[in-house]
C-alpha cells in the first residue's frame, strides 16, 4: 500500500494525499476530503514515511509564538481566591504553557461593563469561563472572544464548549447517602437561584418525601462567613435537623465553626458534608466528608479543548463530562436514635 493506492481509494491526488498526511498541512484540502483520506488510511492500515516526512521538514523549525488565553470568573470577584477556582486554573496553566499558550488575564464577571475590559482584551481572541454564567453575559463574553469554553460544576444549555463535573449530581449523591444514614431532616446552605446544586439536593429531598424543602435551606455566598451565618441563621429560626449539606467546602467551613460554638458535635449530632474536596478539609477536625471533584483532569481538558477550538480541531460545540465521587470522612455518621 503506498500513496498512488491511498490516492485512488479516496479518489484524490497523489500530491493531496502526500500534503495531508505527510506534511499534515490543513489547508491542503476540505475537511471532507481530509476526513475521507484519513478514514482510507486507518482501514488499510497505512503507515506514514517517517523518514519522508523529516526531509520535507526543517531539521529545527522555528519556535512557535506563545498564544495568549483569558481567564473570566463567571461569579464574584471572591472567586478570585477560591480553592476550587485556583487550582483549576493552576493545571489548566500547566497544560496550556505545555502546548505553547499563556493565560495572560484573569477578571470578574463584574469587569464587563467599564470601558477597560474592551482594551484588555482587543489582542486576545480566547477565554476560559469559570462557573456559572447567565446568557447575557455570555453574549457580552462572545462579543469580544472568538473561542470560549466553560467549566465548573454547572452544565448549560448554552452552544458553547463545555468541561464540567455535575453539581446536580454531586448534591444528589450527598443526600443518597446521608438518606442511607438514616437522616431525613437534612438541610442546604448555598446559593439557590439557577443552581444545580440546590437542584440536585431539592430533588433528592423530594424523592424521600420531603417536597417543600424551604424550611431547610439557607441561602449563603459560597465563603467560609456565610457558612456561619447560615448555620446561626438555622438555629435562630429552630429547624430542626441532624444533617447539613454545604454546597461548596468553605461554606462546611463556616458551618463547622458556628456548630462547635453551638456545642453541637460532629457527627455525633449533626453530620456535615461539603462539596469539592479543597485539600485544606483533610486537616479539619473532625476531618470533612466531601465530594472529589476531578480538577486535574478538568483542568487538562480545558486547555486541550478550546486549544484544539482555536487551531481548528473542531467546529461543533462539544461537552466533556467528567465523574465525581464522594470520600468519606469523619464528619458524617448515623443519625443519632431519639433518647
Amino acid at each position: 500500500m503506498n500513496l498512488k493506492d491511498i490516492a485512488k481509494l479516496a479518489g484524490v491526488s497523489p500530491s493531496t494525499v502526500s500534503r495531508v498526511v505527510n506534511s499534515g498541512d490543513t489547508s491542503a484540502a476540505s475537511r471532507e476530503t481530509q476526513e475521507k483520506i484519513w478514514s482510507v488510511v486507518r482501514m488499510e492500515g497505512y503507515i506514514p514515511n517517517q523518514t519522508a516526512r523529516s526531509l520535507r521538514r526543517p531539521q529545527n523549525p522555528p519556535k512557535r509564538t506563545i498564544r495568549e488565553i483569558d481567564c473570566v470568573y463567571a461569579r464574584i470577584a471572591g472567586s478570585l481566591i477560591d480553592p476550587f477556582f485556583t487550582t483549576l486554573m493552576h493545571h489548566v496553566e500547566v497544560e496550556a504553557m505545555a502546548r505553547g499558550y499563556n493565560l495572560r488575564y484573569q477578571f470578574s464577571i463584574a469587569d464587563l461593563e467599564p470601558e477597560k475590559f474592551s482594551n484588555s482584551v482587543s489582542n486576545v481572541e480566547a477565554a476560559i469561563v469559570l462557573g456559572r454564567i447567565d446568557e447575557r453575559a455570555l453574549k457580552k463574553l462572545q462579543q469580544y472572544y472568538k473561542h470560549l469554553v466553560c467549566t465548573g460544576l454547572q452544565e448549560t444549555d448554552f452552544p458553547v464548549d463545555q468541561v464540567v463535573s455535575s453539581g446536580y449530581r454531586a448534591a444528589y449523591s450527598c443526600v443518597e447517602y446521608l438518606h442511607s444514614l438514616g437522616h431525613r431532616d437534612i438541610c442546604y446552605l448555598g446559593e439557590v437561584e439557577n443552581e444545580q446544586r440546590y437542584l440536585g439536593y431539592a430533588d433528592a429531598m423530594g424523592k424521600h418525601g420531603v417536597q417543600d424543602t424551604l424550611p431547610y435551606v439557607a441561602e449563603a455566598m459560597f465563603t467560609p462567613a456565610g457558612g456561619f451565618e447560615a448555620v446561626n441563621q438555622l438555629l435562630e429560626r429552630r429547624q430542626s435537623f441532624t444533617a447539613i449539606l454545604c454546597a461548596n467546602d468553605m461554606l462546611a467551613v463556616g458551618a463547622m465553626r458556628a456548630l462547635k460554638e453551638h456545642a453541637l458535635r460532629i457527627p455525633r449530632d449533626v453530620s456535615l458534608v461539603g462539596i469539592n474536596d479543597m485539600e485544606t478539609v483533610r486537616y479539619m477536625d473532625p476531618m470533612l466528608t466531601t465530594v472529589n471533584i476531578p480538577l486535574e483532569e478538568m483542568g487538562r481538558h480545558v486547555a486541550k479543548l478550546l486549544i484544539d477550538r482555536i487551531e481548528g480541531g473542531h467546529r461543533l460545540p462539544v461537552k466533556i463530562a467528567l465523574p465525581n465521587a464522594l470520600i468519606l470522612r469523619e464528619s458524617s455518621g448515623p443519625v443519632r436514635p431519639e433518647p
